[in-house]
């Protein structure tokens, strides 16, 4: 096996240290199913998905810890202060944020899903926080990209041979 991607180590690095600073999330998107399994081994992920605890005092620890560690913030491509000025994030589900190749997504709300429920019932996998995958390959059917239904197709065909193993 190689070792992954600087990007993949850098965005390790980063959820940990969020994890220890006491941000709640759940990993999830192509990122998550690279940690959940080894069916889609050796393709890039373009970014890393987190949903989030929407709690005033998680959502401000999250952008302030990105922040200090030089990450600009933006929603809908308007850039983005600290404190968090949370009712104007209100309906605008996530903030992007960026350095350099990185990009972070932090889902704070969802129409369909309750966001609180799914970080707290998150299951672990390289000592992060990790949407189920059952609700994780949901999101991407309902999306309904080609990149996503082909990473549903590879996920399903590495369950039907791994099963029972």
């Amino acid at each position: 096996m190689s070792a992954p991607p600087s990007e993949h180590v850098a965005y390790l690095e980063l959820l940990h240290r969020l994890q220890s600073h006491g941000v709640r999330f759940a990993l999830t998107g192509s990122f998550a199913l690279r940690l959940l399994m080894d069916a889609l081994g050796g393709e890039p992920v373009p970014d890393c998905d987190l949903l989030l605890e929407p709690s005033a005092d998680n959502l401000q620890r999250w952008a302030a810890l990105l922040v200090e560690d030089g990450w600009s913030l933006a929603v809908w491509n308007e850039p983005l202060g600290v404190p968090l000025e949370l009712e104007t994030l209100r309906g605008k589900y996530y903030v992007r944020a960026r350095k350099g190749p990185l990009v972070l997504d932090g889902t704070y709300e969802h129409d369909t899903l309750e966001t609180g429920t799914l970080v707290s019932g998150a299951r672990r996998s390289h000592g992060l926080p990790v949407m189920d995958l059952d609700t994780l390959l949901a999101l991407k059917r309902e999306r309904g990209t080609p990149r996503d239904l082909e990473q549903v197709a590879r996920v399903e065909h590495w369950r039907r041979e791994h099963r029972g193993r």
